[in-house]
C-alpha cells in the first residue's frame, strides 16, 4: 500500500504520500468507521463503532467482501468496537464495551476472546514479538499483556514513583524496534516512551514552539 488511508465519520479517505486527496469510498456501507488494519493481499479490516461490526474490503476501491457483528455481549457480538490489527492469520478487534479482545481470523471467523478481570474498556491493541499488547482505560491507562493463546502475562501501570499517573489520558500506542512502547497522551500533549517494565524513558513534543503536539489521538 503506498497511499494513506484514513477513516473519517461515515467514510474512508485516501490520500497520496505527499498528502494529495485521491478519493472517499464506504459512504452508505459504514457508519463511524474507528480502527483501520492492512493485511497482505490489499485486504482491509475495519472497526464500526456506530453499527458494532467489523468489515473486510478489498483494496484498491475498497469493495465490501464480507462483513461480522451487530450489538450484544455474545460470540461474533461487539459493543463499540474501537482499534484493531491483524497479523499472522489473525484479526485483533479492542472491544470495548465488553470488556474484551476479540480473536477472529482473515474470514472473520471467531477463534477466542482475551480476557481479564483488571482490563476493562480496550482502546487498542498491538501484537509484537509473539505477545499481544492491550490498551484499557483510556482515563486511567494501563497496559496488559497476554501471550498468543491468551495467558495474561503482566500489566503495565504507566504511573511514577509516588503513583501518580504519567499519561492522564490515552486512545493509541506502539512499539519501537527496541521493544519500547510509545504512549499518546491526549491530556498532555506529549507522546511518552516507556521501556517493557513501564519505566518512562523520554517525552516527545512540547506544549509550544515548533515541536508543539496538540491532543494527540490516534
Amino acid at each position: 500500500v503506498t497511499n494513506l488511508v484514513l477513516v473519517g465519520s461515515s467514510n474512508i479517505s485516501v490520500f497520496s504520500v505527499t498528502g494529495e486527496y485521491i478519493d472517499r469510498f464506504c459512504k452508505g456501507v459504514v457508519g463511524y468507521p474507528w480502527g483501520i488494519a492492512i493485511s497482505e493481499g490489499n485486504t482491509v479490516f475495519v472497526s464500526d463503532i456506530e453499527l458494532d461490526c467489523v468489515h473486510k474490503f478489498k483494496l484498491p476501491t475498497f469493495q465490501s467482501v464480507s462483513k461480522v457483528g451487530k450489538r450484544g455481549t455474545g460470540v461474533g457480538k461487539f459493543l463499540y468496537p474501537r482499534n484493531l490489527t491483524v497479523t499472522d492469520g489473525c484479526v485483533y478487534v479492542a472491544d470495548r464495551g465488553n470488556h474484551r479482545v476479540a480473536v477472529m481470523d482473515t474470514e472473520l471467523k471467531h477463534r477466542n476472546y482475551l480476557t481479564h478481570q483488571t482490563m476493562t474498556s480496550p482502546f487498542d491493541v498491538k501484537v509484537n514479538n509473539n505477545k499481544v499488547y492491550v490498551l484499557s482505560d483510556k482515563d486511567s491507562p494501563c497496559l496488559h499483556v497476554f501471550s498468543l493463546t491468551g495467558e495474561k502475562i503482566r500489566s503495565l501501570i504507566t504511573c511514577d514513583k509516588d503513583g501518580n499517573a504519567q499519561v492522564r489520558r490515552c486512545w493509541s500506542f506502539c512499539l519501537d524496534k527496541k521493544q519500547n512502547i510509545l504512549m499518546a497522551d491526549y491530556t498532555g500533549g506529549k507522546i511518552k516512551v516507556f521501556s517493557q517494565e513501564g519505566a518512562l524513558l523520554h517525552t516527545l513534543g512540547d506544549t509550544q514552539g515548533r515541536n508543539k503536539i496538540i491532543k494527540p489521538d490516534r
